[in-house]
């Protein structure tokens, strides 16, 4: 009988295959980064765009609950230093009739580049003329 020799198989990773797998690590880890970049940027532009939809709103609001003559012809500018939003609002009104008022309110960001003004224009009658929506 011839005695047999046990030759004992390497045991773990080679150095290629930790290697390979690290590799293969960074560039998963690379892609994930560049999309929670990416969703970063998209979350900050949604927020902006609803506090500039909100700016809009309560400054609307509030044009349309002021007394008619205490809507003066003539354009006001203010500027908001508020962290959330900052910006700059200009209200133009402009008397179109005895009855009628035309106010423009644009609000430009001053904080965010990628951000465009926003104008919204509507008209303001003097009250107590007659809802023409009302029924008789």
């Amino acid at each position: 009988m011839t005695p047999q020799i046990h030759v004992a198989q390497p045991s773990g990773f080679t150095l290629i295959e930790v290697l390979v797998s690290m590799t293969i690590l960074s560039v998963a880890s690379l892609a994930m980064g560049s999309m929670l970049v990416r969703s970063t940027r998209a979350a900050g532009a949604t927020s902006s765009a609803a506090h500039q939809t909100a700016a809009m709103s309560g400054t609307v609001a509030r044009l349309d609950v002021l007394p008619f003559d205490a809507l003066v012809a003539g354009t006001t500018c203010v500027t908001i230093t508020a962290v959330e939003f900052p910006h700059t609002q200009c209200t133009t009104i402009n008397n179109v009739s005895p009855k009628v008022k035309l106010i423009t309110v644009v609000i430009t960001p001053s904080g965010n580049l990628l951000m465009q003004p926003v104008t919204t224009q509507f008209r303001r009658t003097i009250s107590g003329n007659g809802n023409p929506l009302k029924t008789q």
